[in-house]
């Protein structure tokens, strides 16, 4: 009987194996004969979804938590996995768009990437599907927010609104087919693959693993700024002194993202500053321990608003007697 057995699980794992190889070589030649023009005329056809979704959005952000009162819902593994999957997804999309970014550079150097027509170098292939996934990926991510509202978490301003404005931009952007879009969506794919991996470290309790990776993470989305801000304004100049003709961009979509990646920067940079640098930040490269400063007296200010009891999901610092007449619980899992 169990020769038998032994021959029955064999047989069913060869035939799951042969379905799985099926459908990975059917994508890899969907993939392979990809073309993101169809995907660019359609969200230009379509520009009213990403308005309902935020609109879904908002509501959750700013109505949802009033409603819940002070009960949450533990779901840290399924957030777990929700952001280990994001880090999967991310992993795959830096691998597939990082190398197409880096050869358009070397063989045609820093304009070419940031100038030609995105359907005359990246919007084929492999690049050009993972490019119209991570445009569509800004949707799902908005469950991000989800997550931390259903569990009594908050929810503060630089969260919220990143993730409206990146879901506009990103839509704009590529129905714009606006030609520096690899350079963006490259770099956010490699931030993501090391941001969402924390996450999933830090949820699951390995935080050993997940602790030195908070400076880098932060520092790393610093520099994207930077450099979004370096690429936008480069491509926004050789576009204005000499047309579309020479740089492949829409001046609304780039005067959209200067204003998108210079707020992200200064944001960042005060992240990075109250979180790093200034004396007696919560993870302090060096100093006194947390929170302490020169009168030695403990500390919870940003920007001078005393931060240590708000729970706001909204992130604007109002206070806790102004949400909902109530100090709000926020339950651990």
């Amino acid at each position: 009987c169990l020769p038998a057995q032994r021959m029955c699980i064999r047989t069913t794992v060869k035939a799951t194996m042969d379905v799985i190889l099926g459908y990975y070589r059917d994508f890899e030649q969907y993939e392979k004969n990809f073309d993101g023009m169809d995907a660019i005329e359609w969200t230009k056809n379509h520009t009213e979804i990403p308005i309902y979704f935020l609109s879904l959005y908002l509501i959750v952000v700013f109505y949802v938590p009033g409603v819940m009162g002070d009960k949450g819902y533990k779901m840290r593994h399924r957030f777990a996995l929700w952001n280990l999957l994001l880090c999967s997804f991310s992993i795959i999309g830096c691998y597939k768009t990082l190398p197409t970014l880096i050869t358009g550079i070397q063989k045609h150097g820093l304009i070419y990437s940031m100038c030609t027509d995105p359907k005359d170098w990246y919007l084929q292939g492999a690049s050009g599907l993972w490019t119209t996934l991570f445009v569509f990926s800004k949707i799902p991510e908005l469950l991000d927010t989800v997550f931390l509202v259903v569990q009594k978490k908050p929810v503060i301003f630089l969260h919220w609104f990143h993730h409206t404005t990146v879901l506009l931009y990103c839509w704009h952007s590529f129905a714009m087919r606006s030609a520096n879009g690899l350079w963006f969506t490259s770099m956010n794919y490699t931030v993501h693959s090391i941001m969402y991996g924390y996450y999933f470290f830090s949820i699951s309790g390995l935080k050993s693993i997940a602790r030195p990776l908070a400076p880098l993470i932060t520092s790393m989305q610093l520099l994207q700024m930077v450099v979004g801000c370096s690429v936008t304004l480069k491509s926004a100049l050789v576009h204005s002194a000499e047309g579309s003709e020479k740089c492949f961009v829409d001046p609304a979509n780039y005067k959209m993202g200067l204003g998108m990646y210079f707020s992200y920067m200064v944001l960042f940079a005060m992240l990075f500053y109250n979180l790093y640098l200034k004396d007696g930040a919560r993870y302090a490269f060096k100093g006194d321990k947390k929170g302490k400063t020169d009168s030695g007296e403990q500390s919870d200010k940003v920007c001078g608003v005393d931060v240590s009891s708000i729970k706001d999901s909204a992130g604007f610092f109002h206070n806790e007697e102004k949400l909902n007449g109530k100090k709000k619980m926020v339950k651990e899992d």
